[in-house]
């Protein structure tokens, strides 16, 4: 026990400093009922429609709200192709569309919400079966006045993933660690783990950190190691 209660200490030390990594929610990303999507989200899109053209397209259904920024305020859209197996992926943004057909890191051009609510058009064309993830960034900016125009960073807002799939596209691998499935390991995942042995909740590969087949406080001592770094 004495164990447990000095690494809790030595992790809630190290996680100071991230909780003051907040990000600007001036503006957010929302779904098509106006619902915030939580900054770091995965979200997953496989609905397969035909467009005007008779074109296959997974559309994200995402939005991008002003909530309560300055209407003076512009942004770009930062988005990470991180995998595209065929097809193009196309954003708009905010009325110049993008078209991309490789993985890369890519910006939007600077620009202003055209309503407090605007349609991002994030869509991808899949030639096939296959995947496309792009993880979009919203930054904030402000405009210099005088000749050239030039905007200056004013602050990071919210970033989230979206996976387009068309197919039997099998499902990434669970984390080992990543206890609550949210990508990432912290002390979440272990109140997550304790949770789970206190409740006696069913086996989980991710939450077996010493991978010995069972669910123990030997997982949460070596989870709150791995979160360390020792």
């Amino acid at each position: 026990m004495k164990r447990i209660f000095t690494s809790f200490i030595a992790l809630a030390i190290v996680a100071l400093p991230l909780l003051a990594q907040d990000v600007d929610e001036s503006f957010v990303f929302v779904d098509e009922e106006y619902e915030v999507i939580e900054n770091g989200s995965t979200i997953v899109r496989n609905l397969v429609e035909l467009n005007d053209a008779g074109v296959e397209i997974i559309n994200s259904g995402i939005l991008v709200m002003n909530d309560y920024a300055s209407y003076t305020d512009y942004i770009k859209m930062k988005y990470v192709i991180s995998k595209i197996d065929n097809g193009s992926f196309q954003l708009c943004f905010p009325s110049t569309c993008n078209y991309k057909d490789a993985a890369g890191s890519y910006v939007t051009d600077p620009g202003q919400l055209m309503e407090d609510v605007q349609d991002l058009l994030c869509e991808w064309f899949p030639a096939g079966d296959g995947e496309c993830v792009v993880t979009l960034s919203i930054e904030i900016l402000t405009k210099n006045s005088g000749f050239p125009v030039t905007y200056e960073h004013k602050a990071d807002g919210p970033s989230i993933t979206i996976r387009f799939v068309k197919g039997d596209i099998p499902g990434p691998e669970p984390i080992v660690g990543d206890v609550n499935g949210d990508g990432e390991i912290g002390i979440s995942d272990v109140n997550a783990v304790i949770d789970m042995i206190q409740s006696g909740a069913d086996y989980s590969a991710a939450a077996d950190v010493n991978g010995d087949g069972e669910i123990g406080i030997s997982d949460v001592n070596a989870l709150i190691d791995m979160i360390l770094g020792s």
